[in-house]
């Protein structure tokens, strides 16, 4: 615990609105030339599981948290946000978060200088830590090589309708998961938690990331877009191939010859009640619940008292979410 300090301590109650406060703040703490573009992400919140994975990790047995950790959040949020809003660029995507994107509203270019931005917000915010953890500070370019890895696999397997389970869970081991494994990582540092203990900790947030992008896979097939405020049946209009697809076109193989094609929204419809039957989607998400099996597992072993709860209250919700 050598590296934490005993005063500037806050509930862990509460502790989410602190960093929603300073998200909103470093959004709107711009130059007017980038002004519009992060007041208008200021106008939207997303779930923020990230940054509750990382709050409770850094929890202790009081619920209380060390003020760092709001700081933290944050910043792996707004590392989040940019990682979104040049996911945007490259999918042509209209909508984000039931709002209309940064790269509709603004264009291409503005996005992807936007997402940029957003970068250099949250590198500030990560240096302001790095005076105490300075041995640590590479934790987040190495996420962030990942996910760029994870992002990069995928546009090179877009419309394969040869892509494997394994090489589709290697996608998203960096695109998704390497951000919750930074989290919980991240939390257990600010926690002063043993290099070992930190590891694991970061192990059960690989696998928390691996069933959260899964689940997404599946809402991607079964859910409304009013319900998860972005386009649905996405995937398949793109050519993006995801694990319910994977696994239906193996008991249908002529389902591969619809990758890669300009779907209409009927025809996207159609297939995705094809993979629905054929067990694509229920079959992922069992695959979901065994990551998110490994990781209570991993929560159970490394965790005590009101931590272990809240951790574990958090992959529930994950493991059920419906948006």
């Amino acid at each position: 615990m050598e590296n934490v300090q005993k005063s500037g301590r806050m509930p862990l109650e509460g502790a989410l609105e602190a960093v929603r406060e300073t998200l909103r703040r470093a959004l709107r703490d711009t130059q007017p030339p980038m002004l519009d573009l992060t007041a208008h992400l200021a106008e939207s919140e997303g779930k923020n599981f990230r940054a509750l994975l990382l709050l409770a990790t850094a929890s202790d047995g009081e619920v209380t948290i060390p003020t760092d950790a709001v700081t933290a959040a944050a910043a792996i949020e707004l590392l989040h946000l940019a990682t979104l809003v040049h996911d945007d660029v490259i999918d042509d995507a209209e909508e984000r978060r039931g709002m209309p994107s940064i790269k509709s509203r603004f264009g291409n270019k503005a996005a992807v200088v936007c997402g940029d931005y957003l970068f250099c917000k949250c590198f500030m915010m990560v240096a302001q830590l790095a005076k105490r953890f300075q041995d640590q500070f590479e934790i987040v370019a190495r996420a962030m090589t990942k996910i760029c890895l994870g992002e990069l696999r995928q546009l090179r397997h877009n419309a394969d309708a040869g892509l494997t389970v394994r090489q589709y869970l290697k996608i998203i081991a960096g695109k998704t998961s390497a951000l919750f494994a930074l989290s919980m990582y991240t939390g257990a540092l600010l926690a002063g938690e043993e290099p070992m203990r930190m590891r694991r900790l970061a192990r059960a947030g690989h696998y928390i990331g691996m069933a959260f992008q899964l689940t997404d896979d599946c809402l991607d097939y079964e859910t409304k877009g009013y319900i998860l405020k972005k386009p649905v049946k996405n995937d398949l209009a793109e050519g993006v191939v995801t694990l319910p697809l994977i696994l239906a076109m193996a008991d249908k193989p002529e389902l591969r010859d619809v990758v890669g094609k300009n779907l209409a929204p009927r025809e996207a419809a159609e297939i995705a009640a094809q993979v629905i039957a054929l067990g694509g989607v229920q079959r992922t998400k069992n695959v979901a619940g065994r990551y998110c099996d490994k990781a209570a597992r991993l929560i159970e072993q490394e965790t005590e008292g009101p931590r272990r709860d809240a951790l574990l209250r958090l992959l529930e919700k994950i493991r059920v979410r419906v948006y």
